[in-house]
């Protein structure tokens, strides 16, 4: 006996069958309440207190223009990322039908980020020179391991890797087709889809990969952009520190996103197959989204208190300024 179960091909890569709509519903619901409380309860842990101006005035400004500029990139580069996920969900929901809009829903929050990826590189490719008579530089070039926060970093590497796992995972076990998964009991053959196998797989791993690379890509030029002028050099590490901190964590939120899509559409269809323990990976998925989010609202350090932090540590060889 034979037994198929497919959710509809409109449904794309991330959305259940038609049976598991209401449950889902209030499952999203409940989530819903619960990330709200995090990120509150984020926001009010991660407060930083007013940091002292380590001999700026409040009013500089030199300072003031920086922090300006990197206000407008960060905003413009949320604006576009909102403005393209407005138009990918109406294509999906409109435009786009059948198994292109399972792949396109899957690929949404790749999208979205590249996007956010793009406006910040054009956001530090025109990063404002300084026009001063005498320029200050550091005698040591800047890599992006003195500006992105480490842990982040690894965050966003890691996760780029578990979308590629994920996609080799699903290739394997997944079909024929590459988008279902089948599984056989005695005399009972039961098969369920959408499931990430190569279908669906090698375009969520393909968007990682740029994903990553283009993450890299913005962290270099916020490493390279030209420094501010008539400041001290831990404020300028600070604020490219609170850049890079923008960037990888919009990175994150897309690659977190995708591989938890990823975990919960494996684990809906391997579970109407009847594969036991698919709801341990729906708790890793869900936990993995909620992380994700939370990183991606938390605020970077200031760059005052940078400054501060840092006012009373050692000058490393050759990483100091020269005038010319």
């Amino acid at each position: 006996m034979i037994q198929t179960s497919e959710g509809p091909q409109g449904a794309g890569l991330f959305l259940p069958a038609a049976y598991d709509l209401a449950w889902t519903g209030a499952v999203l619901a409940v989530l819903v309440a619960l990330g709200v409380a995090v990120v509150l309860a984020v926001r009010a842990a991660t407060r930083a207190p007013e940091p002292s101006l380590h001999g700026l005035a409040p009013e500089d400004p030199v300072r003031r223009a920086a922090r300006r500029h990197a206000t407008t990139v960060s905003v413009a580069a949320v604006t576009a990322a909102l403005l393209v996920g407005a138009g990918v969900t109406q294509a999906a929901a409109t435009s786009v039908g059948g198994l292109a809009e399972g792949v396109l829903v899957g690929l949404s929050p790749a999208v979205v980020g590249l996007t956010f990826l793009g406006a910040h590189a054009v956001g530090e490719r025109t990063w404002p020179r300084q026009r001063t008579a005498v320029r200050a530089a550091t005698l040591r070039p800047r890599t992006v391991a003195d500006v992105a926060p480490r842990g982040l970093r690894r965050l966003t590497w890691s996760l780029g890797t578990l979308v590629v796992l994920l996609a080799v995972v699903g290739a394997l076990t997944a079909g024929d087709d590459g988008r279902s998964v089948t599984r056989v009991l005695g005399d009972t053959t039961s098969t369920a889809s959408p499931y990430p196998g190569t279908f669906y797989g090698v375009w969520l791993a393909l968007a990682a990969v740029l994903l990553v690379a283009g993450a890299a890509g913005v962290l270099r030029l916020v490493a390279r952009r030209p420094a501010v002028a008539h400041v001290e050099e831990t404020w300028d590490v600070g604020l490219r520190r609170a850049s890079a901190h923008r960037v990888l964590r919009g990175a994150q939120l897309a690659l977190g996103l995708t591989a938890a899509g990823m975990l919960c559409t494996g684990a809906n269809a391997a579970a109407r197959v009847g594969y036991p323990g698919a709801v341990v990976l729906v708790v890793v998925a869900v936990g993995l989204a909620l992380t994700a989010v939370v990183v991606a609202v938390r605020p970077a350090a200031d760059p005052d208190a940078w400054a501060d932090d840092r006012a009373g540590a050692p000058v490393m060889a050759g990483a100091g300024r020269a005038a010319r």
